[in-house]
């Protein structure tokens, strides 16, 4: 049975969940997607430009790193952690090594990003995803695969309702790129779910996943219907700041 309480990095108080919610107050960013800077080609001496933004910046850049230290570790205890054991399918495994690895890319190219600009990256929380998956005893590659078809979309979303307060443009042409990244980890999800037999509604059209329309502006997890079609919708809707907390907020300690 295993133990979901993973360990911090640092003890420091700015690990704690009272950290990020002072983060989000600042700035209600999407996972991580602001984090592929400097494989952009940003400068070192882009701090030097960046005017009376820089400060908020690098509050948007630190917030986006703690969501990003969150999926980089659920994926992680898929890929090669303590839940890795629980998926059977070679094409789950593989699913899992993939959104592990770009995650952690994430980490570590939003901390670069924040170093460059003179600041310094927060430290990880710690996090407990048994409000997602209890004790893990129940977990198989069709749970894996139905909270990742639930957590990408949230990270969409997120972003579309928050970037436009960043005020480099550099960055914001960053996070597009990013943006992208995470729309094709929610198609190539719901894709292997579908063609494992996962999917009970894969022609399901909607731009508020992983909400429902009879419940569209729930935060609550067992609200949520992971059920919606690889390709869902032309136009997402964004998720505010505060909704985007309350989601994440319980694994969050």
């Amino acid at each position: 049975m295993e133990d979901m309480h993973t360990t911090p990095v640092t003890p420091a108080a700015t690990n704690s969940r009272r950290s990020f919610l002072g983060y989000a107050g600042l700035f209600g960013a999407g996972l991580a997607l602001v984090s592929c800077a400097p494989s952009m080609g940003m400068s070192s001496g882009m701090g030097n430009t960046m005017g009376a933004g820089a400060a908020q910046d690098l509050e948007i850049l630190n917030y986006a790193l703690t969501l990003e230290y969150l999926e980089a570790e659920f994926y992680g205890a898929f890929s090669s952690g303590a839940l890795a054991a629980k998926l059977s399918n070679p094409r789950t495994k593989e699913y899992a090594k993939e959104l592990a690895s770009h995650e952690q890319a994430h980490v570590e190219a939003l901390s670069a990003t924040i170093s460059k600009l003179g600041g310094t990256p927060v430290s990880k929380p710690t996090f407990d995803f048994s409000p997602l998956i209890g004790n893990g005893s129940g977990v198989n590659d069709q749970v894996f695969l139905q909270l990742a078809a639930t957590i990408e979309p949230v990270g969409v979303r997120a972003y579309l309702g928050q970037v436009a307060r960043l005020s480099n443009p550099e960055l914001i042409t960053a996070a597009a790129a990013i943006h992208a990244v995470e729309a094709n980890h929610v198609s190539g999800v719901q894709e292997l779910r579908v063609a494992l037999g996962y999917h009970k509604n894969p022609t399901r059209q909607t731009n508020i996943a992983p909400q429902t329309d009879a419940n569209p502006t729930s935060t609550n997890v067992a609200d949520f219907n992971a059920d919606y079609s690889p390709t869902p919708t032309a136009f997402w809707t964004p998720l505010t700041m505060a909704q985007v907390l309350a989601i994440v907020g319980p694994v969050i300690k």
